[in-house]
């Protein structure tokens, strides 16, 4: 509390913001969301969905089974994964509610997982890659060719930098929503004026004035 000369009184107060329940969000976390750029990292997740599992039913029709990731169906899996929490991604971008912003977490979290044993097992796939050791065991001779193993394992490799690309979008998309969700009460300062009718308090200290001086007059 401050007394200024003029009679002003200024209350100074911080008054914390209470937690709302509401479905929007308040602005300062939602600018946080938005500075990661969710529409666009939705689309991007949704965009290498669709190229995992579309090449990984290439793989299956050329009979590339000699690869653990395609052995596992890695890129199925986690490209209907991904497809998922991009359209959630989406979604929250273009209407935040909480519900929203918590499976858009959930989901990220979920998709960095799984983008990090996609990673596992592709790298195990190349590290135990043998084009040409089983071609006596296969009776297509497509299968065998030398061009057709080298462009199966290029469209492997492509999976991998997908995969590995989807494990940042799923990190960097999780930070943000948490950023949103896990926030802290903002306090805000309020400034309260009371305005002092009475005189100032420097006047009203000052000592009484001494009354004039009594003379003693005598009548005759």
């Amino acid at each position: 509390m401050e007394a200024e000369p003029s009679g002003v009184i200024l209350l100074t107060q911080i008054i914390p913001q209470p937690h709302s329940s509401d479905s929007s969000a308040p602005l300062r976390p939602l600018q946080k969301f938005y500075q990661g750029e969710p529409l666009a990292l939705g689309i991007t997740q949704i965009f290498t969905g669709i190229v995992q599992v579309a090449f990984g039913i290439i793989l299956i029709l050329v009979n590339e089974h000699n690869l653990i990731a395609i052995q596992m169906g890695t890129p199925f899996w986690t490209g209907i994964l991904y497809i998922i929490s991009g359209t959630i991604c989406v979604e929250a971008a273009k209407n935040p509610k909480i519900s929203l912003m918590r499976g858009l977490l959930a989901m990220n979290i979920l998709s960095a997982i799984v983008s990090g044993v996609g990673i596992i097992f592709y790298l195990l796939s190349f590290a135990f890659y043998y084009p040409y050791g089983n071609c006596q065991w296969i009776e297509s001779s497509k299968s065998c060719a030398p061009t057709s193993q080298d462009i199966m394992f290029g469209v492997a490799m492509i999976l991998l930098v997908f995969t590995i690309l989807e494990f940042c979008v799923s990190i960097s998309s999780a930070a943000f929503g948490c950023k949103t969700l896990c926030r802290d009460s903002y306090s805000d300062m309020s400034v309260v004026i009371y305005q002092n009718m009475g005189p100032p308090a420097a006047l009203a200290n000052d000592p009484p004035k001494a009354p004039p001086p009594y003379q003693d007059t005598q009548t005759p």
